[in-house]
């Protein structure tokens, strides 16, 4: 068990994808450990998450009060999913007055993607349904910093971001969507280009990360790239007196 009081430590959690993901970073004298775990879920996030963060936190010999601060996923992805994470987290960080802070499903990605020793471009790319994909590109510097963003989050068709990744050097592709990406090239040749097997972002990547960022001033907002998939029928819209 930890029993140190110079340290700082990070819970990071992921519900917007695929995954119940959560993370823990503990760095105390310059050295960071690791926790973390996953499932794979499709749906049902809310069910699953708090015994995920009870299992974390027993294996690293933790307690809730031992947090400093809260890393979660804002999106994109699934807007329940999304919205699990985001509750749970504000949630906690109100209940242990902690700072919560935010980032988007594709620096995540991006995150793992530096976890694994890429560095280069990285392609991050999110399986969006109805034809399309999100994604962002980001640089992965030599020195360990942080993601660079080349690109701005956007939700395109596959070819618009075959097209994209075929323009950049050293390039790795992660994510959903890295496939359909693939399958999307054509005439762009992306077929030698590498992928990272991860469809869902590592929350210990996370939890690193979120150790070395500044305290948001505000609470962390969902990142939507596009509208919802289900709209109320006009037909059964109740009219304004």
């Amino acid at each position: 068990m930890i029993v140190s009081k110079e340290r700082e430590i990070c819970l990071a959690l992921d519900t917007a994808l695929e995954a119940c993901s959560v993370g823990l970073g503990i760095r105390e004298q310059g050295e960071t450990e690791s926790f973390g775990r996953s499932i794979m879920l499709g749906r049902g996030h809310a069910e699953h998450l708090m015994s995920e963060l009870a299992a974390l936190l027993a294996e690293a010999g933790l307690t809730y009060k031992d947090l400093d601060r809260i890393a979660v996923t804002i999106g994109p992805g699934s807007f329940t999913g999304l919205r699990v994470g985001l509750a749970t987290a504000r949630a906690l960080g109100l209940a242990l007055k902690i700072p919560v802070i935010g980032a988007s499903s594709l620096l995540a990605l991006a995150l793992t993607a530096r976890k694994a020793g890429h560095t280069g471009s990285v392609a991050a790319l999110v399986d969006a349904r109805r034809n399309q994909i999100y994604g962002q590109v980001f640089a992965l510097a030599a020195n360990g910093d942080a993601p660079s963003p080349l690109s701005d989050a956007s939700a395109e068709t596959a070819a618009d971001f075959a097209a994209l990744c075929a323009k950049q050097a050293n390039l790795l592709m992660v994510g959903s969507g890295a496939a359909l990406v693939r399958q999307a090239a054509d005439d762009h040749g992306l077929d030698g280009i590498p992928g990272l097997e991860a469809t869902c972002p590592d929350m210990t990547a996370l939890a690193r990360w979120a150790l070395d960022q500044p305290i948001p001033q505000e609470s962390p907002a969902p990142l939507y790239l596009r509208g919802p998939d289900a709209k109320p029928q006009a037909s059964k819209a109740i009219a304004h007196r």
